[in-house]
């Protein structure tokens, strides 16, 4: 608790964008020697960039991005495959960041990649074959038609996203789903003991959604916590739940269907 009281006090004097450097500095000196053994066992493998790693996954480990992105694909696909009866899916992954996860999907889905760090699009569309990447603003809209994919996933996406953005959002998503399509998405749901400020953690047992800002929204240390009742009844109420509860590297994994 008073590791959290203090990352409040650094949020609201504007430090946290200092105290981030900070931390990333240390982690490139301590994964250095272990990510040199990954490149020279894995010559073919274009290592991304290190910054934005550290950005989108809070490490800065070659080895790491491609483990757990091998894993969260396999997850991914198999709850894909159990809830459409679709050969080669149109998957959309939205916050793909640098590909972490959509790179492995399998080779008989079409798949798009959205993010909005220009960076992260241009890295993938030169290192990453096999899939479409596409830039998207803060904002809606995505850049494509209506009823665009079979299925779309968002992992830590909402997780970074004000209460407007939530609902702007979700709207977006079920707009560019085909009829029936389902959507995948990581949640904040089971907060550790101490993770929130007891105000937070009052709302948060309320039912309500809980929004760390003070930081540009969509970075990591803009964060958002998801009570299941916020879930249900307000983010995805036009939407029939699918499959709940499944657990995915400290976050809960929530599939719906489009009616």
């Amino acid at each position: 608790m008073q590791k959290q009281r203090l990352l409040a006090i650094a949020r609201a004097a504007g430090l946290l964008p200092l105290l981030d450097r900070i931390r990333f500095l240390r982690m490139v000196r301590a994964s250095a020697e272990e990510n040199r053994a990954f490149l020279e066992k894995n010559s073919e493998f274009s290592p991304p960039p290190l910054w934005w790693m550290h950005d989108m996954y809070r490490h800065t480990s070659f080895g790491r991005y491609w483990r757990t992105g091998r894993v969260t694909a396999a997850v991914i696909a198999a709850k894909i495959d159990m809830h459409l009866d679709v050969s080669h899916p149109r998957v959309a992954d939205w916050g793909c960041g640098l590909g972490r996860v959509v790179r492995h999907l399998p080779a008989r889905y079409k798949c798009t990649g959205f993010d909005y760090n220009t960076q992260a699009i241009e890295w993938g569309t030169d290192h990453i074959s096999g899939v479409q990447f596409l830039k998207n603003n803060l904002l809606p809209p995505l850049p494509v038609e209506d009823a665009s994919f079979d299925a779309v996933y968002a992992l830590s996406v909402f997780t970074h996203l004000s209460a407007e953005g939530h609902k702007r959002w979700i709207a977006e998503i079920k707009r560019v789903l085909a009829p029936r399509g389902v959507f995948l998405g990581a949640f904040h749901m089971r907060p550790p003991a101490g993770q929130l400020l007891p105000a937070e953690q009052a709302r948060f047992d309320a039912g309500e959604l809980v929004v760390r800002g003070g930081v540009k929204e969509g970075s990591r240390t803009f964060t958002a916590h998801h009570p299941e009742v916020y879930l249900r009844d307000t983010l995805f109420k036009d939407f029939g739940i699918v499959e709940e509860q499944t657990e995915l590297f400290g976050q809960t994994l929530f599939v719906v269907r489009k009616h």
